[in-house]
């Protein structure tokens, strides 16, 4: 099975020692404030746990926390309690500390709105970390719910949602927050949508990964993406027939034909060379030259080279008469047709579109599949929007899926 980049994207899971604290401003609010009110029991418990603090004698210190909370009984003194044990956990580095802090402080009606985006996040994180993901998702929806978070906080919802086995709400998360930036005018990391296009086809969810795939090379339109999401989306749709044929032709004419396995270059040419042999030998002689095919050692290619390469000279002069032929009275969808696949395979990407359109006109005519073509062929031969108007007819299957790739490659061409 083909080993993809996408499957080695980023995780965004979060290791204990990169977990990040509260701003200890944001945590240490004055005692004094108006509205916090503390019992005696309390506060002779927290003002020697402050002290300990300061002398850097956590041990101490974590027992006056723990004294002041059972000691605790209203809201005040739970917030305040929680505070000063997320402070103990910032100071020491203590992770669990900070985390325990935290969820005290949320667990009161005392956070104010500036401070709890903040903490909600930071709750998320935690939970993240101990792999309870439904509470991290609970905590992450809090988070963008209270106010401004930071962007990473969207990714690491997604991945909580998708760990959590919600595969559909997970990209959805991720689609929602690119989008969002898009309209801002904010760039959007490569990995978000490495990210979430991994996310789908661990969950072999075929219509999320065309969303997000599309949207990544739209943004990121080089020849690696479009490799990897061809190539994945072939896995999952496992197409046969005309459809394979039609992702290999897209897969080569967005040239990330050369980042595939020999085998891309095999298979297309095993379903061209018995009609279309020029585009057989011309995709042989390129995996060839990429270095992917070798004659000597791979006998189908040379097989297929030793059948084809002799009616390539016949089947040039045919396409010259292509056009005229498709025209008669005798004309067939099917005789059309294979005139069109010839062409393109010639790379006439004209005389292909005409005859496509030709063929698309007869009695039996699949029109998603000769509207398809018609737009490869329109596209490659420079009639951008001639073809993403052909495009746009197609209505379902796998041709549809390829149509909007194919648009977007119109607009946003591979780099390399």
């Amino acid at each position: 099975m083909m080993k993809s980049r996408i499957a080695l994207a980023i995780a965004l899971g979060v290791s204990a020692a990169a977990l990040s604290a509260v701003n200890p401003a944001v945590a240490a609010k004055k005692e004094a404030a108006p509205t916090i009110k503390l019992g005696d029991a309390v506060r002779k418990e927290l003002a020697p746990a402050q002290e300990a603090m300061k002398a850097n004698d956590f041990a101490k210190a974590q027992t006056h926390v723990d004294a002041a909370r059972a000691a605790a009984t209203t809201e005040d003194e739970k917030y305040i309690v929680g505070q000063i044990q997320l402070n103990i956990g910032i100071v020491s580095q203590n992770n669990a500390k900070v985390c325990q802090g935290v969820d005290e402080m949320l667990a009161t009606s005392k956070t104010d709105a500036e401070s709890k985006p903040k903490l909600a996040s930071q709750q998320g994180h935690c939970a993240y970390e101990a792999k309870n993901y439904a509470k991290a998702e609970q905590a992450y929806n809090n988070a963008i719910a209270s106010g401004p978070v930071a962007d990473d906080v969207y990714a690491r919802l997604a991945d909580a949602q998708f760990r959590g086995g919600k595969t559909a709400e997970a990209v959805a998360t991720l689609q929602k927050v690119i989008n969002a930036q898009a309209a801002a005018g904010k760039s959007v990391p490569t990995d978000w949508y490495a990210r979430g296009a991994d996310m789908a086809s661990r969950a072999k969810a075929a219509p999320q990964f065309v969303d997000i795939t599309s949207a990544w090379l739209t943004a990121y339109p080089v020849k690696q993406n479009w490799h990897d999401s061809l190539m994945i989306y072939r896995q999952l749709a496992n197409p046969s027939g005309d459809a394979d044929l039609d992702l290999l032709r897209l897969l080569r004419a967005s040239g990330a034909m050369p980042l595939a396995a020999a085998s891309a270059y095999s298979d297309y040419a095993i379903a061209v060379y018995l009609k279309y042999p020029n585009e057989a030998v011309s995709v042989l002689k390129e995996g060839i030259a990429a270095g992917k095919l070798n004659p000597t050692t791979s006998q189908n290619t040379r097989e297929i080279l030793a059948i084809s390469e002799p009616k390539v000279a016949a089947d040039r002069t045919a396409v010259k008469g292509a056009l005229a032929a498709s025209q008669g009275a005798k004309a067939t969808y099917q005789s059309v047709l294979s005139n069109a696949d010839l062409s393109y395979g010639f790379g006439d990407y004209k005389q292909a579109a005409e005859l496509y359109a030709l063929a698309g006109a007869k009695a039996g005519a699949n029109a998603d599949l000769v509207n398809l073509r018609a737009g490869a062929s329109l596209i490659q031969a420079g009639d951008k929007e001639g073809g993403k108007a052909a495009l746009a007819k197609v209505q379902g299957g796998t041709q549809k899926v390829l149509a909007r790739y194919w648009t977007v490659l119109a607009d946003h061409p591979a780099a390399s």
